[in-house]
């Protein structure tokens, strides 16, 4: 990702991601500790919005002052995935086996046997089989140690090992990474430039809605699937059975994939028509695939031009014959491989 602020805004998800969590009262972005995830911990917020790579999202802004590295605590890692979903065990020192118990040390004084407590069944001393007799004058407690319980050595300090949960692999502390674990909190710089995409977002609604049609952004509607679908904004036109949406979308890298990722949300949702600007531009293979489903599409370097040109081509859309409209959007429908406009 680009160290220009503005730049960053062209990235959707992560306008979106950051719109959210201006909703929140602190502001932040907060790790959970998940057993299963990959580093023992997550962010699910972040990875609602940016997939998987949200934590090397995070860092990148973190390390162009975007965002603010709080830190919660220090913790040890695993050397071979950098998980910190690590378990602390208990090794014997002779045979490093984990079969070590914390047991009550005896000494037989009439052989010399020192054992734990649980040696001597029925309380008779198992080297010379004699009754244990009486603490203090037969026998006596040497205290607390641990047990081995594969070669029966008896020590006063085990070693102590972690243990991936994820690798199961054991490695001593002093070999294990350390890891700092963040919270992550909007800087004021990212809130203005965000402020300034709101802006945006906010004049185009404005210039839709003076058009007749109704606006949400950002959108989810659920489709046939059942699955929830995020987009840019939504205009809609009409009532009842006679509703229609114009779906609106922002993409950023200009991808093959994400324009099939956005017809195959509209198409979830039943959308008369898709309507989405590329920032900077879109690929050769993209605008194919665009044109061939029937997609409407403008190009722009920035946010602000495209706030500009996606008004502008909405305007000349809804001005078009009806016969023409059902040309450009019949991709959605039943009428696939309609040219779609590029500006």
């Amino acid at each position: 990702m680009t160290t220009d602020v503005g730049a960053f805004v062209k990235n959707v998800r992560l306008v979106r991601l950051v719109l959210r969590v201006l909703e929140l009262p602190d502001k932040t972005i907060t790790f959970e500790r998940q057993p299963g995830a990959e580093l023992g911990y997550r962010y699910p917020l972040a990875e609602e919005f940016l997939g998987p790579d949200a934590i090397t999202v995070l860092e990148e802004l973190a390390d162009n002052n975007l965002l603010e590295r709080v830190f919660v605590a220090k913790e040890f890692g695993c050397p071979k995935c950098h998980s910190v979903n690590l378990s602390l065990r208990l090794h014997c020192p002779n045979c490093d086996s984990s079969k070590v118990e914390r047991q009550d040390i005896v000494e037989h004084l009439a052989c010399g046997f020192q054992g734990s407590q649980a040696k001597f069944v029925n309380d008779t001393c198992p080297k010379c089989s004699q009754p244990l007799g009486q603490i203090g004058v037969d026998y006596v407690r040497q205290g607390t140690q641990y047990v081995c319980g594969d070669c029966d050595q008896f020590f006063q300090a085990p070693i102590q090992k972690l243990t991936c949960t994820r690798d199961d692999i054991s490695f001593n502390v002093s070999d294990a990474p350390e890891a700092n674990l963040y919270n992550y909190k909007l800087m004021p710089r990212l809130e203005e430039e965000i402020n300034r995409a709101v802006n945006q977002q906010q004049y185009i609604q404005k210039k839709i809605e003076a058009l007749g049609f109704k606006t949400r952004s950002p959108a989810i509607l659920t489709g046939r699937s059942g699955v929830k679908q995020q987009f840019f904004m939504v205009a809609t036109s009409g009532i009842g059975f006679m509703k229609t949406n114009i779906v609106m979308d922002i993409i950023n890298a200009g991808s093959t994939e994400e324009v099939f990722s956005l017809y195959a949300k509209a198409i979830d949702v039943s959308a008369f028509g898709v309507l989405f600007a590329a920032i900077p531009s879109l690929s050769e293979d993209a605008k194919k695939v665009a044109k061939s489903y029937g997609m409407t599409f403008v190009e722009a370097p920035d946010l602000s031009s495209s706030a500009e040109r996606l008004v502008k081509k909405f305007a000349e859309l809804i001005e078009t014959p009806e016969e023409r409209m059902l040309e450009i959007f019949g991709g959605l429908g039943s009428k696939q491989g309609k040219p779609g406009q590029a500006a």
